[in-house]
């Protein structure tokens, strides 16, 4: 998909008070087939999306405006739809506005006076993790439509449930990627406003020093936010490849590859993570595929304790030796698995969260990796206050 496919046809919600800006940014977004609807202050902007906000791809808007300004218009929104993407344009001295904006989970921001390039460029960077999700979420449904159909094989459910994951996946990258990129372009905004505002006194010894203590700092916490931002991708790469080679390594060790995936998506909900690993032992397994069964279990887990609201959410993970085996147990607070659905939770296409786009097929193809790709054994329980799931798995495969 070509950049200008990306943003063809999208509509843009674009709040702004000044009527010359309005209208000059406007004719130039529809030069590249991008919608606009307007709105003169964030009153009128809120009142629109409410009433038409599945019809809007994408807020535009500035922060200072009357009635209803740009952070008071984004807070209600985010009261509401979490995901949305937002740019905010501003000036240089609304320097603490965009701090908050920065907490308001936005995509991104323009400085003005605008440059319609960047502001198209900005605008595709922020549309790219909705739409390839969609697109993958289309995939998804063609593919289980089609196994509905003709009851593929296992190989094509695997491949779907791949798929899923990898929804998933874009999902906790574009969620990984949202505070080192907010965080690079705050330490860049401070970094020009410094030299903009002529914040040290070059003439002495002793404000060259600080320009040039205050400058490293920035510059190490920007390498310290690519190198992030590229440990983020090394490790949707490695979990993506095909090939199938077993390892000996530490089960923790794979855990803990698991968690890099899906911690900060985690700490992001205030759910809390209890690790308690009592083996040493090695093990043979296909590390991917064990990584795989991690994430469903994890994922299933997160998602029973944010639909039920728990306070004090948590989430355990603990091993330990049994004979010539390891045990894995994954369990959580969230209230247990429903009776009428324990026996069913490993059938294919059986999902209690379908209207969220659930596959049914997760927990399924987990069990066929474990059971007859490892030879081990996966099962589910309730306990006191949720649900457990033990993985014994063999010191050799």
């Amino acid at each position: 998909m070509t950049n200008r496919e990306i943003t063809h046809n999208i509509t843009v919600l674009y709040a702004e008070d000044e009527t010359l800006i309005q209208e000059g940014i406007t004719e130039s977004l529809n030069l590249f087939n991008i919608n606009v609807i307007c709105a003169k202050n964030g009153k009128e902007a809120l009142e629109i999306f409410q009433n038409s906000s599945e019809k809007i791809d994408l807020i535009l808007t500035d922060i200072k405006m009357p009635q209803l300004d740009g952070i008071a218009m984004i807070q209600k929104i985010r009261e509401f739809n979490k995901e949305i993407p937002i740019i905010i344009t501003s000036a240089h001295q609304e320097r603490d506005f965009l701090m908050q904006a920065i907490e308001l989970n936005i995509s991104s921001y323009v400085l003005k006076p605008i440059d319609i390039y960047k502001l198209e460029n900005t605008i595709l960077k922020a549309m790219e993790p909705t739409l390839l999700k969609k697109e993958l979420l289309e995939k998804n449904k063609k593919l289980e439509i089609e196994i509905q159909k003709h009851k593929e094989t296992q190989e094509l459910m695997q491949v779907q449930s791949r798929f899923a994951a990898m929804g998933e996946m874009i999902a906790m990258i574009a969620h990984q990627w949202r505070q080192p990129l907010a965080a690079i372009g705050t330490a860049t905004f401070n970094l020009k406003h410094k030299l903009l505002y002529a914040k040290f006194d070059l003439e002495t010894q002793e404000g060259r020093e600080n320009q040039t203590k205050f400058f490293c700092q920035k510059f190490e916490d920007i390498e310290l936010y690519l190198q992030n931002l590229t440990s983020t991708i090394d490790d949707f790469r490695n979990f993506f490849r095909s090939d199938k080679t077993i390892i000996q390594t530490k089960i923790e060790n794979t855990i803990n590859n698991s968690l890099n995936m899906i911690q900060k998506d985690l700490e992001s909900h205030k759910i809390e993570l209890i690790l308690d690993f009592q083996t040493q032992q090695k093990i043979s397994i296909y590390e991917n595929e064990m990584i795989h069964v991690f994430l469903n279990i994890i994922k299933n887990a997160q998602d029973k304790l944010l639909e039920k609201k728990i306070e004090n959410p948590t989430i355990t993970i603990a091993t330990k030796d049994i004979e010539k085996t390891i045990q894995i147990d994954i369990y959580d607070n969230g209230g247990g698995i429903e009776t009428e659905n324990i026996d069913m939770i490993f059938e294919p296409y059986f999902s209690t969260k379908k209207d969220k786009n659930g596959t049914g097929i997760g927990l399924y193809m987990s069990k066929i990796i474990v059971e007859t790709n490892h030879k081990g054994k996966l099962t589910a329980k309730n306990i006191a206050d949720g649900a457990c799931f033990s993985i014994i798995l063999d010191h050799n495969l």
